[in-house]
């Protein structure tokens, strides 16, 4: 996510703090009634304040307040309601039987609404924000803030110390070796093939939509600009990687799915709003759930994503 100032940082970071502490307490109400309540009532406030945020966005555009002042256009706004709405028809058990027959997703459980209400706003906000201005360059220190508590997040997520020991813990996110040796092969040779797409969607966009093409061109470049070495390329992978791939496919896949898991994870990179850029990351995603299904593992997973991040990279160093 792109950097504005200390300020920004420092709310992103109590923000994930409360989310963690929301599973911590979700983990706990699996198997005890008060903690699923209070979760339950948490999920439910943040759905409210969804809703809330939406309406009060739309009467202030309406008004002639600015997208850039309120982070959110109208689409976003309604996107929002809609998000707050469809939290609160989940926490019908006939709606959660129903999504469980699509998804892995277990009804009653207050890990997985929890992880519902904020899926939803997270898509909420990426359909309402806009390709973002950024006010400095990411350093090292806000790369590893911004990570890895979604690290941490991803291991308290599935329970570790609360449902699961360590060792149940590393199973449940994928970090075993893949079912065969012919895995690792198949995430090297995939990250050939993710440039080439990502290559393709580029021309087809830098036709279609020039300007915006730009701007992520320019936000990416800017964003990035002090790992301008090759070392820092590779440690910016190398942890785009581990961090994404563990709580993606390896914490969120085995209850959401292949699909739901891609969406979230294009949703994540809000600095490129809806844009061709979101279709390679969601394209990303999708092969990305495909080989941890079909590998057993998240580690392959980490060497494609990590492998194509550092590619990426490494690229304008060989061809300037």
């Amino acid at each position: 996510m792109p950097r504005a100032d200390l300020g920004t940082d420092l709310l992103t970071i109590g923000l994930i703090a409360v989310v963690i502490g929301l599973y911590v307490l979700a983990n706990f109400g699996e198997r005890h009634t008060v903690p699923k309540i209070l979760a339950l009532v948490a999920g439910g406030v943040l759905a409210g304040l969804a809703i809330l945020y939406g309406v009060v966005a739309l009467i202030a555009l309406g008004a002639g307040a600015k997208p850039e002042l309120l982070g959110v256009n109208r689409a976003g706004g309604v996107a929002l309601i809609a998000a707050g709405l469809l939290s609160f028809a989940y926490l019908l058990p006939p709606v959660q039987r129903g999504v469980a027959r699509l998804i892995p997703a277990t009804p009653g459980s207050p890990v997985v609404y929890l992880t519902v209400v904020l899926g939803l706003i997270l898509i909420a906000q990426q359909i309402g924000s806009q390709i973002q201005q950024v006010a400095a360059p990411l350093t090292y220190g806000d790369l590893l803030s911004q990570d890895i508590p979604f690290l941490v997040l991803a291991f308290v997520g599935v329970g570790i110390f609360i449902r699961r020991s360590p060792a149940d813990t590393m199973q449940r996110l994928g970090l075993v070796p893949p079912r065969s040796q012919r895995w690792w092969l198949i995430a090297v040779v995939g990250i050939g093939a993710f440039l080439l797409v990502a290559f393709g969607i580029e021309s087809i966009a830098n036709v279609v939509a020039p300007h915006q093409q730009k701007q992520v061109t320019d936000v990416s470049n800017l964003l990035f600009s002090h790992f301008n070495n090759p070392a820092a390329v590779i440690f910016l992978g190398v942890l785009a990687g581990v961090v994404e791939e563990t709580l993606f496919r390896g914490a969120l896949l085995p209850r959401f799915g292949v699909v739901v898991s891609a969406v979230l994870f294009a949703a994540l990179h809000t600095q490129y709003a809806i844009s061709f850029a979101t279709l390679e990351v969601l394209i990303l995603g999708l092969a990305l759930g495909w080989l941890r299904v079909r590998s057993g593992s998240t580690l392959p997973c980490m060497v494609t994503h990590a492998g194509y991040d550092i590619a990426v990279g490494l690229i304008p160093f060989v061809f300037k």
